[in-house]
């Protein structure tokens, strides 16, 4: 957002989220740095946040469509994701960009219950490396095994999914390495070696970080999950602002 030019940055923005450990920080970062980059707040995440237990979320997205915001940042996981996106269509409030922290990119268990990869059109959503397109360690295998088990398309994988598969990946790299199944040895393996997953490769700082991994940014584009950030890793560039809402 802060790479547009001013004249065609967003003026405005809300944030919003759940008050939890995971979606808060990145939420209340963004604020900070929108702010500082001259987007006005309209809606803060102190005047935003809900509580992790929220089944009901209309209260939240009216104050999203009460505040008129160019931009709109929500801290949520897949079921207020969904809520978000029908609210604001139904009231036919279309900010010219929306970011999720997690919740577009849980392929059709996100799609599905918002009509199509369609409303999805332009919805942004941060994730930890995968695509369909990555030429990644055992990328093909896993979708043509995934496809296979369930139907489908890769564009309706769930980033859980990978992850889930990427841990799996590590842990028997690990083992092979180590030769046994051993908690200690595999615990000093697991910190000493590189290892190869869906996401892109993954070595373990002393804190159980990953020291190599890329950030990415991935946005809905034709009924795809497109990786638009980095530049040199992306497929597409990003659209803006987000489309009317079909």
């Amino acid at each position: 957002i802060l790479s547009l030019p001013t004249s065609t940055r967003p003026k405005t923005a809300a944030y919003l989220g759940a008050d939890d450990p995971f979606f808060t920080p990145q939420i209340r970062e963004a604020e900070q740095l929108l702010e500082a980059g001259g987007v006005k707040t309209v809606l803060t995440f102190d005047q935003g946040h809900y509580q992790d237990e929220t089944t009901d979320y209309t209260p939240y997205v009216q104050k999203a469509v009460n505040s008129h915001a160019d931009l709109v940042l929500v801290g949520s996981g897949t079921p207020d994701s969904i809520s978000f996106v029908k609210g604001f269509k139904q009231q036919h409030y279309n900010p010219k960009a929306m970011i999720f922290s997690s919740g577009p990119d849980a392929g059709a268990q996100f799609t599905q219950p918002i009509g199509g990869t369609k409303v999805a059109e332009g919805l942004f959503v941060p994730n930890g490396g995968w695509s369909p397109k990555f030429n990644t360690y055992q990328n093909n295998q896993f979708q043509a095994a995934y496809i296979a088990k369930f139907g489908g398309k890769a564009a309706d994988i769930s980033s859980d999914t990978v992850q889930a598969y990427s841990t799996a990946q590590v842990l028997q790299q690990a083992v092979t390495k180590v030769g046994k199944i051993d908690n200690a040895a595999i615990m000093q393996e697991l910190h000493t070696d590189t290892f190869n997953t869906l996401q892109g490769p993954v070595k373990f700082a002393a804190n159980g970080e990953n020291s190599v991994s890329v950030a990415y940014l991935f946005q809905w584009r034709n009924g795809d999950l497109t990786p638009v950030y980095p530049q040199n890793n992306a497929t597409e560039n990003p659209e803006y602002p987000k489309p009317q809402w079909p």
